[in-house]
Formats: structure tokens, sequence, C-alpha cells
């Protein structure tokens, strides 16, 4: 009974689910995934920077200028027309920004697990 009622209205919203309303709907969730994206990446280049000038690293900029390169790109999905562009647009953005994620990963992981384990032992 509840099944078929899901199926019923799945059914009906795909029936009157245009190109339209795809394209629109799929603008405003990759915009939305992409600002969420570049805050969470933002914070945590920003934890590294700290970490690194505390151990007298050098600065990271190319993957601000990475981070920052994907969030000019972001206002051009408003101008996809068809899934393709917007799939190549949001490809483009989306490896940019899990470029500089995996990077940071790879590179900072050591020293950001020293700090904070000196936090956690300094404070028993």
């Amino acid at each position: 009974m509840i099944s078929n009622l899901i199926d019923m209205v799945f059914l009906e919203i795909g029936k009157n689910f245009t190109t339209e309303a795809y394209m629109l709907t799929t603008q405003v969730q990759g915009i939305l995934w992409s600002i969420s994206d570049i805050i969470i990446i933002y914070f945590m280049l920003k934890i590294a920077s700290l970490i690194r000038e505390k151990n007298r690293k050098k600065k990271i900029l190319f993957r601000y200028i990475f981070l920052w390169l994907s969030a000019i790109l972001v206002p051009f999905l408003v101008f996809t027309t068809t899934p393709k562009q917007f799939f190549i647009l949001e490809s483009v953005i989306f490896g940019l920004q899990f470029s500089v994620l995996i990077y940071s990963v790879f590179t900072e992981t050591k020293d950001t697990i020293i700090f904070f384990r000196k936090i956690i032992v300094d404070n028993d």
C-alpha cells in the first residue's frame, strides 16, 4: 500500500520533471555543494597554514590559488544550459577543490597530528 503510494508520487514527479526543472535544481544543488566545499577546504587550509607558520614552514599559496580559482568558476554554473556543460564545469570545480584537499591531506597529516597531540597532552 505505502510502496504503491510512494511509487505513484515519484512517477507523478517524474512525468512533470522537465529538462529546465532538472537544470535548475541541478544548478542550485551544484552551487550549494561547491560553496560548502570551498568553505570546508578554506578552513582546513587555514588550520594547515597556522600549523605551518608555527613550524616555520613556507606558506601554502598555490593551494589557496586553486581554491579561489574554483570559487571564481562557481557562479558560471548558473549559465550552463545543458547537462553536459554543467557536468564539465562542475567536474573542473570539483577537481580543483579535491586536488587541494587530497594534496593537503597527504602533505599536512603528520604535522597536524603532532600539533593536536601536543595540545591534548599539554591539557592532561
